[in-house]
Parts: structure tokens; sequence; C-alpha cells
């Protein structure tokens, strides 16, 4: 799907809904740190009996490379306690890829750390952003 026209995508057991304008700050912070992969991680709140995208945590890179990620595990720490501290959860790790397709690699599914969480991937090597959302569970990667 295009930036354009995602708005949603599910996972194998809920979806993860991502209101547009934390979308676009994802985006352009993925694009932002290129030609390295970007990371963040998405929080959801509950919102009646739903779950919604709430906030964007934008992470640095400490890998500084376009085949790999790891989010400064202080960030990580320090928007894992926020997300705790509001009463909302780890909805998904976001990164990208800046060459290639938005679907898992191998790094990726044996590094998915957060199987709770979705695994949000943004393609950006082609004129159109490519966004997928991912359930990594088991070693595999079940698509949405």
């Amino acid at each position: 799907n295009g930036h354009g026209s995602w708005a949603e995508a599910m996972t194998v057991d809920r979806p993860i809904n991502v209101p547009r304008r934390l979308l676009d700050e994802a985006v352009a912070h993925l694009r932002s740190v290129l030609p390295w992969e970007g990371c963040g991680l998405l929080a959801e709140a509950r919102i009646g009996a739903d779950w919604s995208v709430c906030a964007f945590f934008p992470g640095d890179n400490v890998d500084r490379s376009r085949h790999r990620f790891t989010m400064d595990p202080r960030a990580v720490v320090d928007a894992l306690r926020t997300i705790d501290d509001r009463g909302w959860r780890l909805g998904a790790i976001v990164h990208s890829h800046p060459v290639g397709p938005a679907t898992p690699s191998p790094t990726d599914i044996a590094e998915a750390y957060y199987p709770e969480a979705a695994m949000l991937i943004v393609g950006l090597e082609g004129p159109a952003v490519d966004i997928r959302a991912w359930r990594l569970s088991g070693g595999e990667a079940d698509a949405e």
C-alpha cells in the first residue's frame, strides 16, 4: 500500500489503527535518517473497548546501518516507562527498510524481542512509501 492510502494494517489478532498525523510523523522521522534504517515505537491507548495508536516515539538507530537497527536502549526504556505510566501499551515497533521491501528480514525475525507488539515496516526504496504490519511469533512472520 502506498503512503497516501494506508490507514490500517491488520495484525493476526487485532488491527493497528494509526491516525494519519502519527503515520506522517513516523514516516518523516524514518526519511530523516536515510540512508540508515530508522526506528521508533508506537503506543496505543484504550478508547472505549478499542485500542488506537496515540503516540510515536522516534528512535535513534545506534547501529547506523542500512540493513539492521538497534533503537537506543535509553530511549526504549524512557518510552516504555511513559507508555506504562500513562496506562497505554506498546502497539508496534516501527522501522524502515531503505532498500528492499517492507517485509521482515531474517534479522528482523531473529531479533523480534517484543512479540506482543506488531512490527511496522516502512519500505522507502521506491517513489511510493510501502507500509506493512507484521506479527512475529515463533521465528515466523505472519503478513497483514
